[in-house]
């Protein structure tokens, strides 16, 4: 089942449970818009889920737990317990720390271009190089592409030569 159609039946399911009329939705969104909604019609962004999840006095994430239960055939509080060991381990990898990382005053931190660099791979191209070995023999002991080692390596190099 499509998403934007687990989330009519659910818009629908939930406006009808609380006898809820389109107006009373209406500072979410338009009649005609949550119509075609409970449709499947149409989608929404991010924001107008939210607002639509305020308007029916349900959690975003509930709203969206819903949804997915619907979506999946699955009961939600099995994909609420699957989500909590995600968050768990997303948390306990440091990934919190990253999240926060990724924010300055409010807005999104620009990254830079390219792809992101992994900080271990780098790190172990560095203490390899430290000991001596070649580009060849660090690709050959990390498994790493040739050239990946070679970008680390001009990185390392040139963070050498600025210090």
């Amino acid at each position: 089942m499509h998403l934007k159609i687990a989330l009519a039946g659910t818009l629908r399911a939930l406006r009808l449970n609380k006898r809820f009329r389109y107006e009373k939705l209406s500072d979410a969104s338009a009649k005609s818009k949550i119509s075609a909604l409970e449709r499947g019609e149409t989608s929404i962004t991010l924001e107008k889920f939210e607002s639509l999840a305020e308007a029916l006095e349900i959690d975003p994430l509930a709203l969206l737990a819903l949804c997915m239960s619907a979506r999946l055939g699955t009961p939600y509080p099995d994909l609420m317990k699957n989500a909590q060991e995600q968050l768990r381990a997303f948390e306990a990898g440091g990934g919190m720390e990253l999240l926060a990382e990724q924010f300055a005053d409010g807005a999104l931190v620009q990254r830079t271009r390219g792809k992101p660099q992994n900080p271990a791979s780098l790190d172990a191209v560095r203490r390899l190089r430290a000991t001596g070995m070649t580009q060849a023999q660090i690709a050959q002991e990390l498994g790493l592409s040739p050239s990946l080692v070679n970008r680390h390596w001009k990185r390392i190099l040139s963070e050498d030569s600025s210090t």
